[in-house]
């Protein structure tokens, strides 16, 4: 009897959905780091501030396009674990996602705009 090592279509998505997030996640350290470095523009000249920015951002992508693949690995390995110690496994697994892509957000719209949304359940209902 063989097993088939073939990922199923759910593992697929849940790689595909994690590669997402991890992209997501980059920009916004990047978005977060970008507005960090331009405030250097009032110790430092334009020129100089542009250099380290760009530095930073080259080992900032050197470093992370290295875990990406083991980062997504590990967060599907541990999102199905968790989702399979719950009775609806898939549901599970979508709630958790749902939540990990609203942390996201949240933290999104604090980088790019400086304050913490303002969610009120009530008006999506």
């Amino acid at each position: 009897m063989s097993t088939s090592s073939k990922p199923s279509l759910f593992h697929r998505f849940l790689g595909f959905y994690f590669r997402l997030l991890c992209i997501l996640a980059v920009d916004l350290i990047v978005t977060i780091i970008n507005g960090r470095v331009l405030g250097l523009t009032s110790v430092y000249e334009k020129p100089v501030v542009t250099l380290i920015g760009m530095a930073v951002i080259l080992l900032l992508f050197f470093f992370l396009f290295s875990i990406i693949d083991r980062l997504t690995k590990i967060v599907l390995k541990m999102t199905v674990e968790m989702g399979n110690l719950l009775v609806f496994r898939k549901t599970a697994v979508f709630l958790i996602l749902c939540g990990i892509s609203f942390g996201i957000y949240i933290l999104y719209y604090h980088a790019w705009f400086g304050v913490w949304p303002k969610i009120q359940f009530g008006s999506f209902l």
